[in-house]
């Protein structure tokens, strides 16, 4: 890296506020968390929003066991692989059991933030990337390639038939435009979003990096629809509809256990979404989602921690009402056990 653009982009992460490092940005955010942990008289009163999922979806979460929880055929057709199944045969055979097909996304279990996901083009692929990471479980699924991807924040109260919408992002994926004359790492340096991703992908696609796209040309670089690997999130909220919230009243109504969190899914668009076809759900995360029309370009910064405390409020509400049904917070032990088997994992992996 140049040392001029080593500066700019040093410039652009700390003046925009969508870089800062997650632990910079979550700081005030723990204050909410013990002024609700507080006022329900337990801080663990999070893990009843969804009590099938392992302290309530906040981290180390199993996404198998998500998908379990969620109607069938919603998301794409999956494998689950073990951490002790790494020979190339039995993984073959897996697959080939499940009928996954080409390209697919080999992602682990628990991860976040893009942790380990890869389109894999082929078999090969797919298998040598799970050999380079033994110890971990991952999941083999189907590449859902409908272009539109969005984040939806939805929340419904125990005993009730409907719920509501309360942050609707579309994803933005990370592409340049050719000239015809420089290389796709060059036109990556136009724009520090670009930029930051550079030396991930010299690592990663050497190839595609030292090529020249024709004149106009629109390149997709990252597939993967993570803030963190130069997705733009994008506020949609002025498309949330009836429509749109009935589909995912009977996405909750058909799930078992899941009351607060945030699908990421892709949909071939979203009039589509609103009938309820055409679409696919890449991942439900509980307690620990974040509405991500947050991360708009330019949004201030007091109109984040603003939806986040409203969000951390409708938490609250949906934790008190599950504790009115008897559905029991998780103890310290079992969070902190939770995040002493989590924060193994991820120095393992690193």
């Amino acid at each position: 890296m140049t040392l001029s653009r080593y500066s700019r982009d040093l410039w652009a992460r700390w003046t925009h506020w969508e870089f800062w490092p997650s632990w910079l940005f979550n700081l005030p955010v723990l204050l909410i968390w013990l002024y609700y942990g507080l006022r329900s008289g337990n801080l663990f009163f999070f893990t009843r929003a969804n009590p099938v999922i392992e302290t309530g979806g906040l981290l180390g979460e199993s996404k198998i066991n998500i998908y379990q929880h969620l109607p069938a055929g919603v998301y794409p057709n999956t494998v689950f692989i073990p951490a002790e199944v790494r020979q190339a045969e039995e993984i073959r055979d897996l697959v080939n059991q499940q009928n996954i097909q080409w390209p697919a996304i080999a992602k682990p279990n628990m991860g976040e933030r893009g942790f380990l996901v890869l389109k894999c083009a082929d078999e090969s692929t797919m298998i040598q990337h799970l050999l380079d990471h033994p110890g971990v479980d991952f999941l083999v699924q189907d590449f859902v390639a409908w272009k539109e991807e969005y984040s939806i924040m939805y929340h419904r109260f125990p005993n009730t038939q409907t719920g509501q919408i309360t942050s609707l992002c579309l994803k933005g994926f990370l592409t340049v435009t050719g000239d015809g004359k420089r290389t796709v790492a060059d036109l990556m340096t136009d724009h520090p979003r670009a930029s930051f991703q550079q030396d991930r992908m010299t690592r990663e696609q050497p190839a595609l990096l030292a090529s020249i796209p024709e004149e106009g040309e629109e390149l997709l670089l990252e597939p993967i629809g993570n803030h963190c690997r130069g997705t733009t999130f994008l506020n949609a909220n002025h498309r949330i509809t009836p429509a749109l919230t009935a589909t995912f009243d009977r996405i909750s109504l058909g799930a078992s256990g899941l009351f607060y969190g945030r699908f990421d899914l892709r949909t071939r668009t979203l009039a589509d979404l609103e009938k309820g076809r055409h679409y696919s759900i890449l991942e439900y995360n509980g307690v620990a989602s974040e509405p991500a029309h947050i991360y708009h370009p330019g949004r201030p910064l007091w109109k984040a921690y603003r939806d986040i405390f409203a969000h951390w409020g409708i938490l609250y509400r949906v934790c008190q009402e599950q504790k009115r049904q008897g559905v029991p917070a998780e103890t310290a032990g079992q969070v902190l056990q939770q995040l002493r088997d989590w924060w193994q994992y991820k120095q393992s992996r690193s």
